[in-house]
């Protein structure tokens, strides 16, 4: 991304940033001298040359045929001035010297550039960067400093008597202390099963949390089910200008919705937002993640290796699969796709200048989105998209490292954890965080393990609407402990490392539809984390059953389970020959492909791992399984299904190298897995 090119230059925060500043002198053949391609770039750059963007990059476009050049290093908020590309017409602008030498602007051209104003014109949406800021809302307290009294009364949200009754004077949640968060979860009424698992979890932990809800019916169903809720007002103003306060679809699931899933996901933020500027820290989470353990010691700093992520503006989970992204070197996961189903974000001026940029990008989608088809499911973005692209957008400011074994990077690094959080208790809590990763430093190979363990930060920056910098922290989770649906239920690499997740998102699963998430539902049947189906569900009806007389037959409701495993190779003779084409639905290929693998015969027990011994094996599975369906139907009873074992793993795209990483999930095979108990939904 074009973020991770950027020079290394300390932001400078709250410096006035216009949207369009009176354009310089012409840029010269010159400007760009310092260019990969060895001509310079910009040759013949005209004064009246203006700014374009498109996921994050920027080009300048010069001349009536609109030509661009590619500002190679933008400088930042270049691209927020910049006016953006919509769909897929950036290619109706042709490059500059066809995309050779003198294409791309270097340092010194890129500089210069971005002083251009932004274009305009078919195809081009007005610059992120208004003409005219607006200041950034503030907490009555002042940020990282908790709620003020009467909070409520202030904010664009309604509460439901639950809500009101909790962070009232003697309530359970009155007096949080600041830097404790709030839990968010928010959904409508269409999952509310779902929401009702959530919550159990959430109860045994004795956690203070609150329901944003979606539409009036999960409002009413949270009052219900004693559930603190909240929803927004409505009405006139600036809230009801932000967009709608309610999300409707046709479907009940949202997600196979697009217009409704991205309605939801700005509608989210936005109550990320009145949270934040009431003065909460909060954590949020998808209506899928299940806390299976209290997160505070994490994210307040009480476990050593979290002693840094404690002080971020933002931390968010990702969906690493192994311990190769768990390091400095990989950023821990932070050049990955991050994933907001678990998002931590402080009450600070950077982590609401994160969420103003991405409503902002959210509301620029729907322009695409109003377009498609009523009856299209599922669309290719959603807003964790676009919080991946605002947080990679942003300037990265390379230098500053709490970690670094050079004092002045560690500084650097200070000043922007210290300018989050000001207050004298936390101000000497990160003294301390930081003086003891400077002892483990001076210490150097004694202390070298501990100190990889620290979990690092970035530290970029954005323009905020009020036109000035803003810098803020981020930082991700431990994906061990904050695990995802591939670690934790294809992996099984919390079992087999012999502990418990903090919490379990339902993602990398399958089977959903537009009426439920029945493949969620089913994998945490599996795991006994679904808590919210009635006792029918498990009772039998059958001999020696309640009530008495005995049922007939014909009234039986029982279960038929198999015993022992499913599938017992080690009575199976050796060698056991059979053709690897055998359980194949089809074999597609040239003529000689064919013929080759249908006359291939191979021992089961050693055959080379791929689909065709997945299929093979599981064709044996699948002959038990028929015949135990059959048998349940004969006896009246439900078949409790017994453990898979899956050879591969499974994708949703080819476009994953599952191949050439040994069948598993790219990253998943540097601890390998195969073959394991899959999921019924795999």
């Amino acid at each position: 991304p074009a973020a991770a090119r950027q020079p290394v230059v300390a932001p400078k925060p709250r410096v006035p940033v216009t949207s369009a500043p009176p354009p310089p002198a012409a840029l010269s053949p010159r400007a760009g001298g310092d260019t990969k391609g060895g001509k310079a770039g910009g040759d013949g750059l005209s004064a009246d040359a203006c700014l374009i963007a498109k996921w994050g990059g920027v080009w300048a476009l010069e001349g009536p045929r609109r030509t661009r050049y590619h500002v190679d290093i933008p400088t930042p908020g270049c691209d927020q001035r910049s006016a953006e590309v919509e769909g897929d017409s950036l290619a109706t602008f042709p490059k500059a010297h066809g995309g050779g030498p003198g294409y791309a602007l270097g340092a010194k051209g890129s500089k210069v550039a971005c002083l251009r104003r932004a274009c305009a014109g078919p195809g081009l949406r007005k610059p992120a960067l208004v003409e005219a800021p607006t200041p950034l809302q503030a907490p009555p307290n002042g940020w990282g400093l908790g709620p003020a009294p009467g909070w409520m009364e202030g904010s664009p949200l309604r509460f439901n008597s639950v809500a009101r009754k909790a962070f009232a004077a003697g309530g359970s949640y009155e007096g949080m202390p600041p830097g404790q968060p709030l839990l968010l979860v928010f959904g409508g009424a269409s999952v509310n099963d779902m929401l009702r698992n959530w919550a159990l979890h959430v109860q045994r932990l004795a956690l203070p949390y609150v329901v944003t809800c979606m539409d009036e019916s999960l409002f009413t169903l949270a009052g219900n089910h004693g559930m603190p809720a909240a929803i927004f007002r409505g009405g006139s103003g600036e809230e009801a200008s932000a967009g709608p306060g309610v999300v409707t679809t046709r479907w009940k699931y949202f997600r196979m919705d697009p217009r409704a899933f991205m309605t939801m996901g700005m509608l989210k933020v936005r109550f990320f937002l009145a949270f934040l500027r009431a003065g909460f820290d909060i954590l949020c989470a998808d209506l899928d993640v299940l806390w299976l353990r209290d997160p505070r010691p994490w994210v307040t700093g009480q476990v050593a290796t979290s002693a840094l992520i404690s002080f971020a503006d933002i931390v968010v989970s990702t969906d690493v699969t192994s311990d190769a992204a768990e390091n400095d070197r990989a950023s821990w996961g932070l050049a990955q796709e991050l994933n907001t189903g678990m998002l931590l974000l402080r009450s600070s001026p950077g982590a609401a200048v994160v969420c103003e940029a991405w409503v902002d990008r959210m509301k620029q989608e729907m322009v695409s989105i109003e377009k498609l088809p009523k009856n299209m499911l599922q669309w290719w973005s959603n807003d964790q998209t676009f919080f991946n692209e605002v947080h990679m957008r942003a300037t990265l400011d390379g230098f500053a490292n709490p970690k670094a074994t050079d004092a002045a990077r560690r500084e650097r690094a200070a000043e922007h954890l210290r300018s989050i959080d000001r207050r004298p208790a936390r101000t000497a809590a990160l003294d301390a965080a930081l003086k003891r990763l400077g002892d483990m430093i001076a210490a150097g190979p004694a202390k070298a393990g501990e100190l990889e363990d620290v979990r690092g930060l970035q530290f970029r920056s954005r323009i905020g609407c009020d036109g000035q910098h803003h810098s803020f922290a981020i930082g991700t989770f431990p994906y061990e402990l904050f695990a995802s649906g591939h670690t934790f239920f294809s992996q099984s690499l919390q079992l087999r490392r012999g502990f418990s997740p903090v919490a379990v998102h339902t993602t990398f699963q399958f089977c959903d539809t537009a009426e439920f998430a029945w493949g969620k539902r089913s994998r945490l049947r599996e795991r006994l984390l679904w808590l919210v189906d009635p006792d029918s569900y498990y009772e039998r009806v059958g001999p020696a059953s309640e009530p008495q007389p005995e049922p007939t037959e014909l009234e039986y409701s029982g279960f038929l389970h198999l015993d022992g495993a499913l599938l017992d190779m080690s009575s199976w003779p050796r060698p056991y020959m059979r053709s690897e084409a055998s359980a194949a639905i089809k074999v597609e290929g040239s003529r000689s492909f064919i013929d080759e693998t249908l006359a291939r015969k191979s021992d089961v027990h050693t055959m080379r791992d791929g689909p065709a011994r997945h299929l093979l094996l599981d064709s044996f599975q699948r002959r038990l399984i028929h015949d135990a369906l059959a048998l349940a139907r004969a006896l009246r009873r439900t078949l409790v299904l017994p453990r898979w074992t899956c050879y591969v793993d499974k994708l949703w795209a080819g476009s994953d190298n599952i191949i050439g990483m040994g069948f598993m999930y790219p990253g998943s095979q540097d601890a390998p897995f195969l073959p394991f108990a899959c999921p019924m939904d795999h």
